[in-house]
């Protein structure tokens, strides 16, 4: 069963972000829709994102003032205790929505402090998707679970999936017999889990401990140590390092279950992410979240 719909409490805390003339008709539309994002840009109306569709607020011109207010509820008043997040360029709400910031980069020898003259945010709405994995168990589960990749272009639902298995993982799956295992997710971008101050916001399971904000590599290697984890869950891998954790993890007897942005077959294979002989199976997903399995073994697909 999907849960899609956004608890009242929910909507008022994403509602509240905005100055009040904005909430009568941005309640409305959060109940009436199934909204994606709601997309803020200096001088222009507010849109509204919907599955494969948008649209825009009448009578709405989100300016600079109201830019400001909405910084300030989001940094509740301490700009400066963002500083790390706003250098992502997104912060994590309460409830796990997200918001993405834009603005003028402040640049040091080549890498971003932080963001400064916000003026564009994207509100992320989440909703919790159960059992959008289960179609998939029988690929990644026999008998043990199978380090594998999911892989799909941008907004094809891999980290929906991989949120769902770690709470399936992590509980047990009854009706296929998969016993509960303890599951330890690296959650660099807080994703997944969508961490708020340490808490996890999502339900990733009974028997799941999150290592937020943490690059991948090193935090593959930290839970192995301190968590004794049977399965590892970690988003958007691709660095070389990444699937050299990957391949230590597996050696130490621990399943990882990752993501890849990639399009088809050949371009994950073109980013050099399934050279491994370790990934024993891949997921492919298209733009419409419909998935297949590609089985690999020693290097072949």
């Amino acid at each position: 069963m999907l849960k899609q719909s956004l608890e009242l409490q929910s909507i008022q805390n994403i509602v509240a972000l905005l100055p009040y003339q904005y909430h009568q008709e941005l309640t409305s539309v959060l109940m009436d829709h199934f909204v994606q994002e709601i997309r803020l840009r200096p001088n222009q109306s507010i849109e509204v994102v919907l599955a494969g569709e948008s649209f825009f607020l009448k009578n709405t011109l989100f300016n600079e003032a109201d830019a400001t207010f909405v910084l300030n509820q989001l940094s509740q008043h301490s700009i400066y205790a963002f500083e790390e997040e706003l250098r992502h360029g997104f912060l994590t709400l309460r409830g796990g929505h997200r918001v993405g910031i834009a603005g003028e980069a402040v640049v040091e020898k080549g890498v971003v402090k932080t963001i400064k003259h916000i003026r564009t945010f994207n509100i992320r709405i989440s909703r919790a998707l159960e059992k959008v994995s289960v179609p998939y168990l029988q690929g990644l589960y026999e008998g043990r679970w199978k380090t594998s990749i999911v892989a799909g272009p941008p907004q094809s639902g891999k980290t929906t999936i991989l949120r769902d298995l770690a709470k399936i993982i992590s509980n047990g799956y009854e009706r296929l017999n998969i016993p509960p295992q303890k599951v330890a997710i690296v959650d660099e971008r807080s994703e997944i889990a969508a961490s708020f101050e340490g808490t996890p916001q999502h339900d990733v399971g009974k028997r799941t401990d999150v290592l937020d904000r943490c690059p991948k590599a090193e935090g593959m290697m930290m839970l192995i140590r301190s968590m004794s984890p049977n399965v590892i869950i970690v988003d958007e891998v691709g660095s070389e390092a990444d699937i050299r954790a990957i391949e230590e993890a597996a050696s130490a007897g621990v399943a990882v279950l990752c993501s890849a942005h990639a399009k088809s077959m050949n371009d994950l294979e073109a980013r050099g992410v399934i050279s491994s002989d370790t990934f024993e199976g891949i997921l492919l997903l298209n733009d419409k979240k419909e998935g297949h399995f590609v089985h690999k073994k020693r290097g072949k697909s």
